[in-house]
């Protein structure tokens, strides 16, 4: 048979060489279809697995950035984050000046404590005082429920007559009314016991006041002056402005307004700049007024524009735009690098050092 093969022409032999390639490549292909069709379809049906779950992780990534800066949720003022306080609403200076406070006063103890972080807007708080948690306010629920009918043996009462340097380190938070009420315990007997929950709810004059009406002489012969009312100027708000003899409602938002203006106040004396305080009224007020420098807003040059700097009251335009350029030069300038300026004598540096 093959020798047969040979008696064809060349041509022949070709063609005849060729029709076997392409049949023998039929069979292949006929055996190994299967296969290929099975990978092209598995390759295809992963690519399109893939690309689901990437579109589907993306959808889950979007939802979780969902959450705006505006939105509300129960939070602790003695735990919350700066987080979680600029997704509550506070700006950057407000939730600076509300950590700053609590590193410094250690706790809130009621709601109503955060209006006295400087710069805490009252719309905010409205806003948010549904939601404050505080870290005894079930223990203070419970306490309230229990009182109703009879006296809980959980209810921790209050001898005010016994009590160490330590309770009212806790518990008032001015250090000259803390002082005041330590004297004034030296030579008076408080009658009656309160609570723990209720001290923890009172402010500061209202546990003074409570002090005042409950307690008499130890020395009945022996004449005791009571510890004055005494008004923080940097952290007081209207209601306690007001309750100064001579300070009515207009004079109040004054002050504040005044206050706001400047970055608080570093000597009660500046009280007379405010438009209405004479020197008479300012004469009868200042022995119940004191300021807590720790509330001043302070000024950095370096982050300040020259308008910005000479809207204060207590900087000139001049004065602002020479400041301007030597933090601009130098990173930390010293009292005498300010006083070498042209603009600034040892008068006007009285004045502004406390707010750079």
């Amino acid at each position: 048979m093959w020798k047969d093969f040979f008696y064809y022409t060349r041509a022949e032999q070709r063609g005849i060489a060729v029709l076997l390639i392409l049949i023998l490549l039929v069979i292949v292909a006929r055996f190994s279809m299967p296969y290929w069709a099975w990978y092209f379809a598995s390759h295809q049906e992963d690519e399109e697995f893939v690309k689901s779950v990437q579109a589907l992780n993306e959808q889950l990534i979007a939802k979780e950035n969902e959450r705006k800066s505006d939105s509300v949720f129960y939070f602790n003022p003695n735990q919350v984050t700066e987080e979680e306080l600029i997704l509550l609403g506070f700006s950057n200076y407000q939730h600076k000046s509300f950590l700053a406070y609590r590193n410094k006063i250690e706790r809130f103890n009621t709601k109503s404590d955060l209006l006295k972080v400087y710069g805490m807007d009252t719309v905010l708080f409205s806003k948010l005082k549904d939601y404050i948690v505080l870290d005894d306010i079930k223990n203070k629920v419970k306490l309230k429920q229990t009182t109703k009918g009879s006296t809980p043996s959980s209810l921790v009462w209050i001898n005010f007559n016994k009590q160490p340097t330590q309770f009212w380190n806790q518990h008032i938070i001015s250090d000259s009314l803390r002082s005041e009420v330590m004297l004034f315990l030296k030579s008076n007997y408080v009658q009656k016991s309160l609570p723990l929950y209720k001290i923890k709810e009172y402010s500061d004059n209202q546990l003074i006041e409570w002090l005042q009406k409950r307690s008499k002489p130890k020395f009945e012969k022996q004449y005791i002056k009571k510890p004055v009312i005494m008004v923080e100027l940097n952290g007081a708000d209207t209601s306690e402005l007001s309750s100064l003899r001579g300070i009515g409602d207009k004079l109040s938002v004054r002050i504040i307004d005044y206050r706001d203006a400047l970055g608080g106040f570093y000597s009660k004396e500046q009280l007379k700049e405010v438009y209405g305080i004479s020197d008479e009224l300012y004469d009868n007020i200042k022995e119940q007024i004191l300021v807590d420098t720790a509330y001043i807003k302070k000024l950095n040059p370096r982050s300040y524009s020259v308008k910005e700097i000479s809207q204060h009251y207590y900087f000139k335009f001049e004065q602002a735009k020479e400041l301007k350029n030597l933090y601009r030069k130098n990173e930390s300038p010293k009292a005498e690098d300010i006083l070498k300026l042209r603009s600034i004598n040892k008068k006007d540096w009285e004045r502004i050092k406390h707010y750079l």
